[in-house]
């Protein structure tokens, strides 16, 4: 039996002369196994009314409690407020609260594919309400809820199995303190209120629940216990030791106890995988050598799936040639280089051209890399090797999160790669070296793009260490995301799209007045 923390709740307690204690709350589970996970959390106050959700997240939740003040005065909010649906993922119904700051609200349901399903709207008076949603044959949804010029959306994953068409069902007002303004945050606490506690996971791809009440006054863990379910899909695979070579890749991983079979995707995806049976093991072949490469595997048995093991690598990477030696070789290392300009040939071609990595340490890499920051330094934030003709993963960053204001510091990256993005874009201001002002003013190229506020990337520096970063100041993780761009062929005009997925939330840009453009 195991004990998984998958959710970590920081809870302020006012005490009645409004001093505030500071209570933690860590929820767990006990289960037969390791593959099931908190997918929500419902907290009702039993005694003074409302609840609240709360939903898996792997950096922690941080919701307010407040005590020592009964019947508080609510003053009435104008904005438009979407709950997160409960239970989710789901199996069958689920219930989506919202409050409506005007008497009507319109309601569009899209699939994952993008397909708008329900387009609907609802008179519902001011206030709190409910509705309930019935899925259609998609596993993915995104319901947008407008009012007036306000929309908020959120994303409901289904679990289950259905032929039939989407549908929402208008349920009323409800009676809950989701939505009013107090200072702390929505949903109120008094110091002796009894709560009740509802853990909600998805097995044999049915919703399971198990609850219990208590009053909190002190940190403590809470662990819901589904030890009574037996039957549970597999524990997810262990990545081994892989077998590499320019042009092949050997993925395997570990047999997994209570497995009947195994399947693998090169995406997240374990509806359209490939099933390997009882093999723990695929042979890719015919690959670029030098250049990243992620499989996605799954145990499964009769009850379902296991968690996706994501396992990633790199086919190895092939000595410089000749014709970069000599490009590299043909100034001096005080020397800046020629900077390649998109809207000419025959530099397009290598500024759109996938990069590959790079043997870390190899001779003449000291020398380019010398260079390449004395061509970037003074005229820009950032420089990838493509834009010096070669088609390397090398960069050079500005480190706007480190040093001084005076003096920002530089550094050097090898085979880079960007792992993981924030849901949360913003539009800024960009620019580049490679777009010089005779190709913006020619092509009408706006210096704008849309960019996740942080990213977690991954190099090697020039010792050969090997670093997993999450980058959060906005302005550096802009330089990151840029750099790595070139490194696959991708301009900053790529990203100038009329509109944002729907997965994504657009926030303003921090300000960087004063700061020089990208590149």
């Amino acid at each position: 039996m195991k004990r998984l923390i998958l959710l970590t709740a920081t809870v302020l307690i006012c005490l009645p002369a409004y001093v505030q204690t500071q209570i933690e709350l860590d929820f767990g589970i006990l289960q037969n196994g390791s593959q099931l996970a908190l997918d929500s959390i419902l907290i009702e106050n039993q005694t003074a009314g409302g609840d609240t959700m709360i939903y898996n997240s792997h950096t922690g939740f941080v919701f307010d409690m407040i005590s020592g003040i009964r019947n508080p005065k609510l003053t009435e909010s104008n904005k438009l407020e979407v709950k997160q649906n409960y239970p989710n993922p789901f199996s069958g119904e689920t219930v989506i609260d919202i409050y409506v700051p005007d008497n009507e609200v319109f309601v569009k349901v899209f699939d994952s594919t993008g397909k708008l399903v329900l387009n609907e709207k609802y008179i519902t008076g001011k206030g709190s309400c409910s509705f309930t949603f019935t899925p259609g044959e998609a596993k993915q949804y995104i319901a947008s809820f407008t009012c007036g010029e306000q929309e908020s959306s959120i994303k409901m994953t289904y679990s289950g199995s259905s032929k039939t068409k989407a549908s929402l069902a208008f349920n009323g007002q409800i009676n809950m303190l989701s939505l009013k303004s107090v200072k702390s945050g929505p949903f109120v606490y008094n110091q002796g209120d009894v709560l009740n506690f509802t853990g909600f996971v998805t097995v044999c791809n049915e919703a399971e629940s198990t609850s219990f009440t208590d009053s909190p006054v002190v940190s403590q863990t809470y662990n819901f216990d589904f030890t009574y379910l037996t039957v549970i899909q597999p524990d997810a695979p262990v990545k081994e030791n892989l077998s590499v070579t320019e042009n092949t890749i050997n993925w395997s991983w570990t047999a997994v106890d209570g497995a009947t079979g195994y399947k693998y995707n090169f995406v997240n995806d374990y509806s359209s995988a490939i099933d390997l049976e009882t093999e723990h093991s695929y042979m890719q072949e015919e690959l670029l050598a030098g250049t990243n490469y992620k499989l996605f595997a799954w145990a499964y048995n009769e009850c379902g799936e296991s968690f996706s093991t994501r396992i990633d690598t790199a086919t190895t990477a092939l000595p410089l040639t000749q014709d970069e030696i000599d490009l590299i070789l043909s100034g001096e290392s005080t020397e800046a280089m020629y900077v390649l300009n998109i809207c000419i040939q025959p530099d397009t071609m290598v500024l759109r051209a996938i990069s590959t990595n790079v043997i870390v340490g190899e001779e003449n890499l000291q020398h380019f890399t010398d260079r390449m920051k004395v061509t970037v330094v003074g005229t820009g934030v950032g420089l990838a090797a493509p834009q010096v003709g070669v088609n390397r993963r090398i960069i050079w960053v500005q480190r706007y999160d480190k040093g001084t204001v005076v003096n920002r510091p530089w550094e050097l990256y090898f085979n880079p790669r960007i792992v993981a993005y924030s849901d949360t874009v913003a539009l800024r201001s960009d620019g580049c070296l490679s777009v010089p002002g005779t190709c913006e003013s020619t092509w009408s190229i706006a210096g704008n793009s849309y960019r996740p506020k942080w990213v977690d990337v991954e190099y090697y520096l020039e010792d050969g260490t090997f670093v997993h970063e999450r980058i959060n100041h906005q302005y550096t993780a802009h330089i990151f995301q840029h750099e790595i761009d070139h490194l696959n062929g991708i301009m900053f005009f790529d990203r100038q799209v009329e509109e944002v997925p729907e997965e994504f939330t657009i926030i303003e840009g921090d300000s960087y007045e004063g700061l020089p453009p990208i590149d």
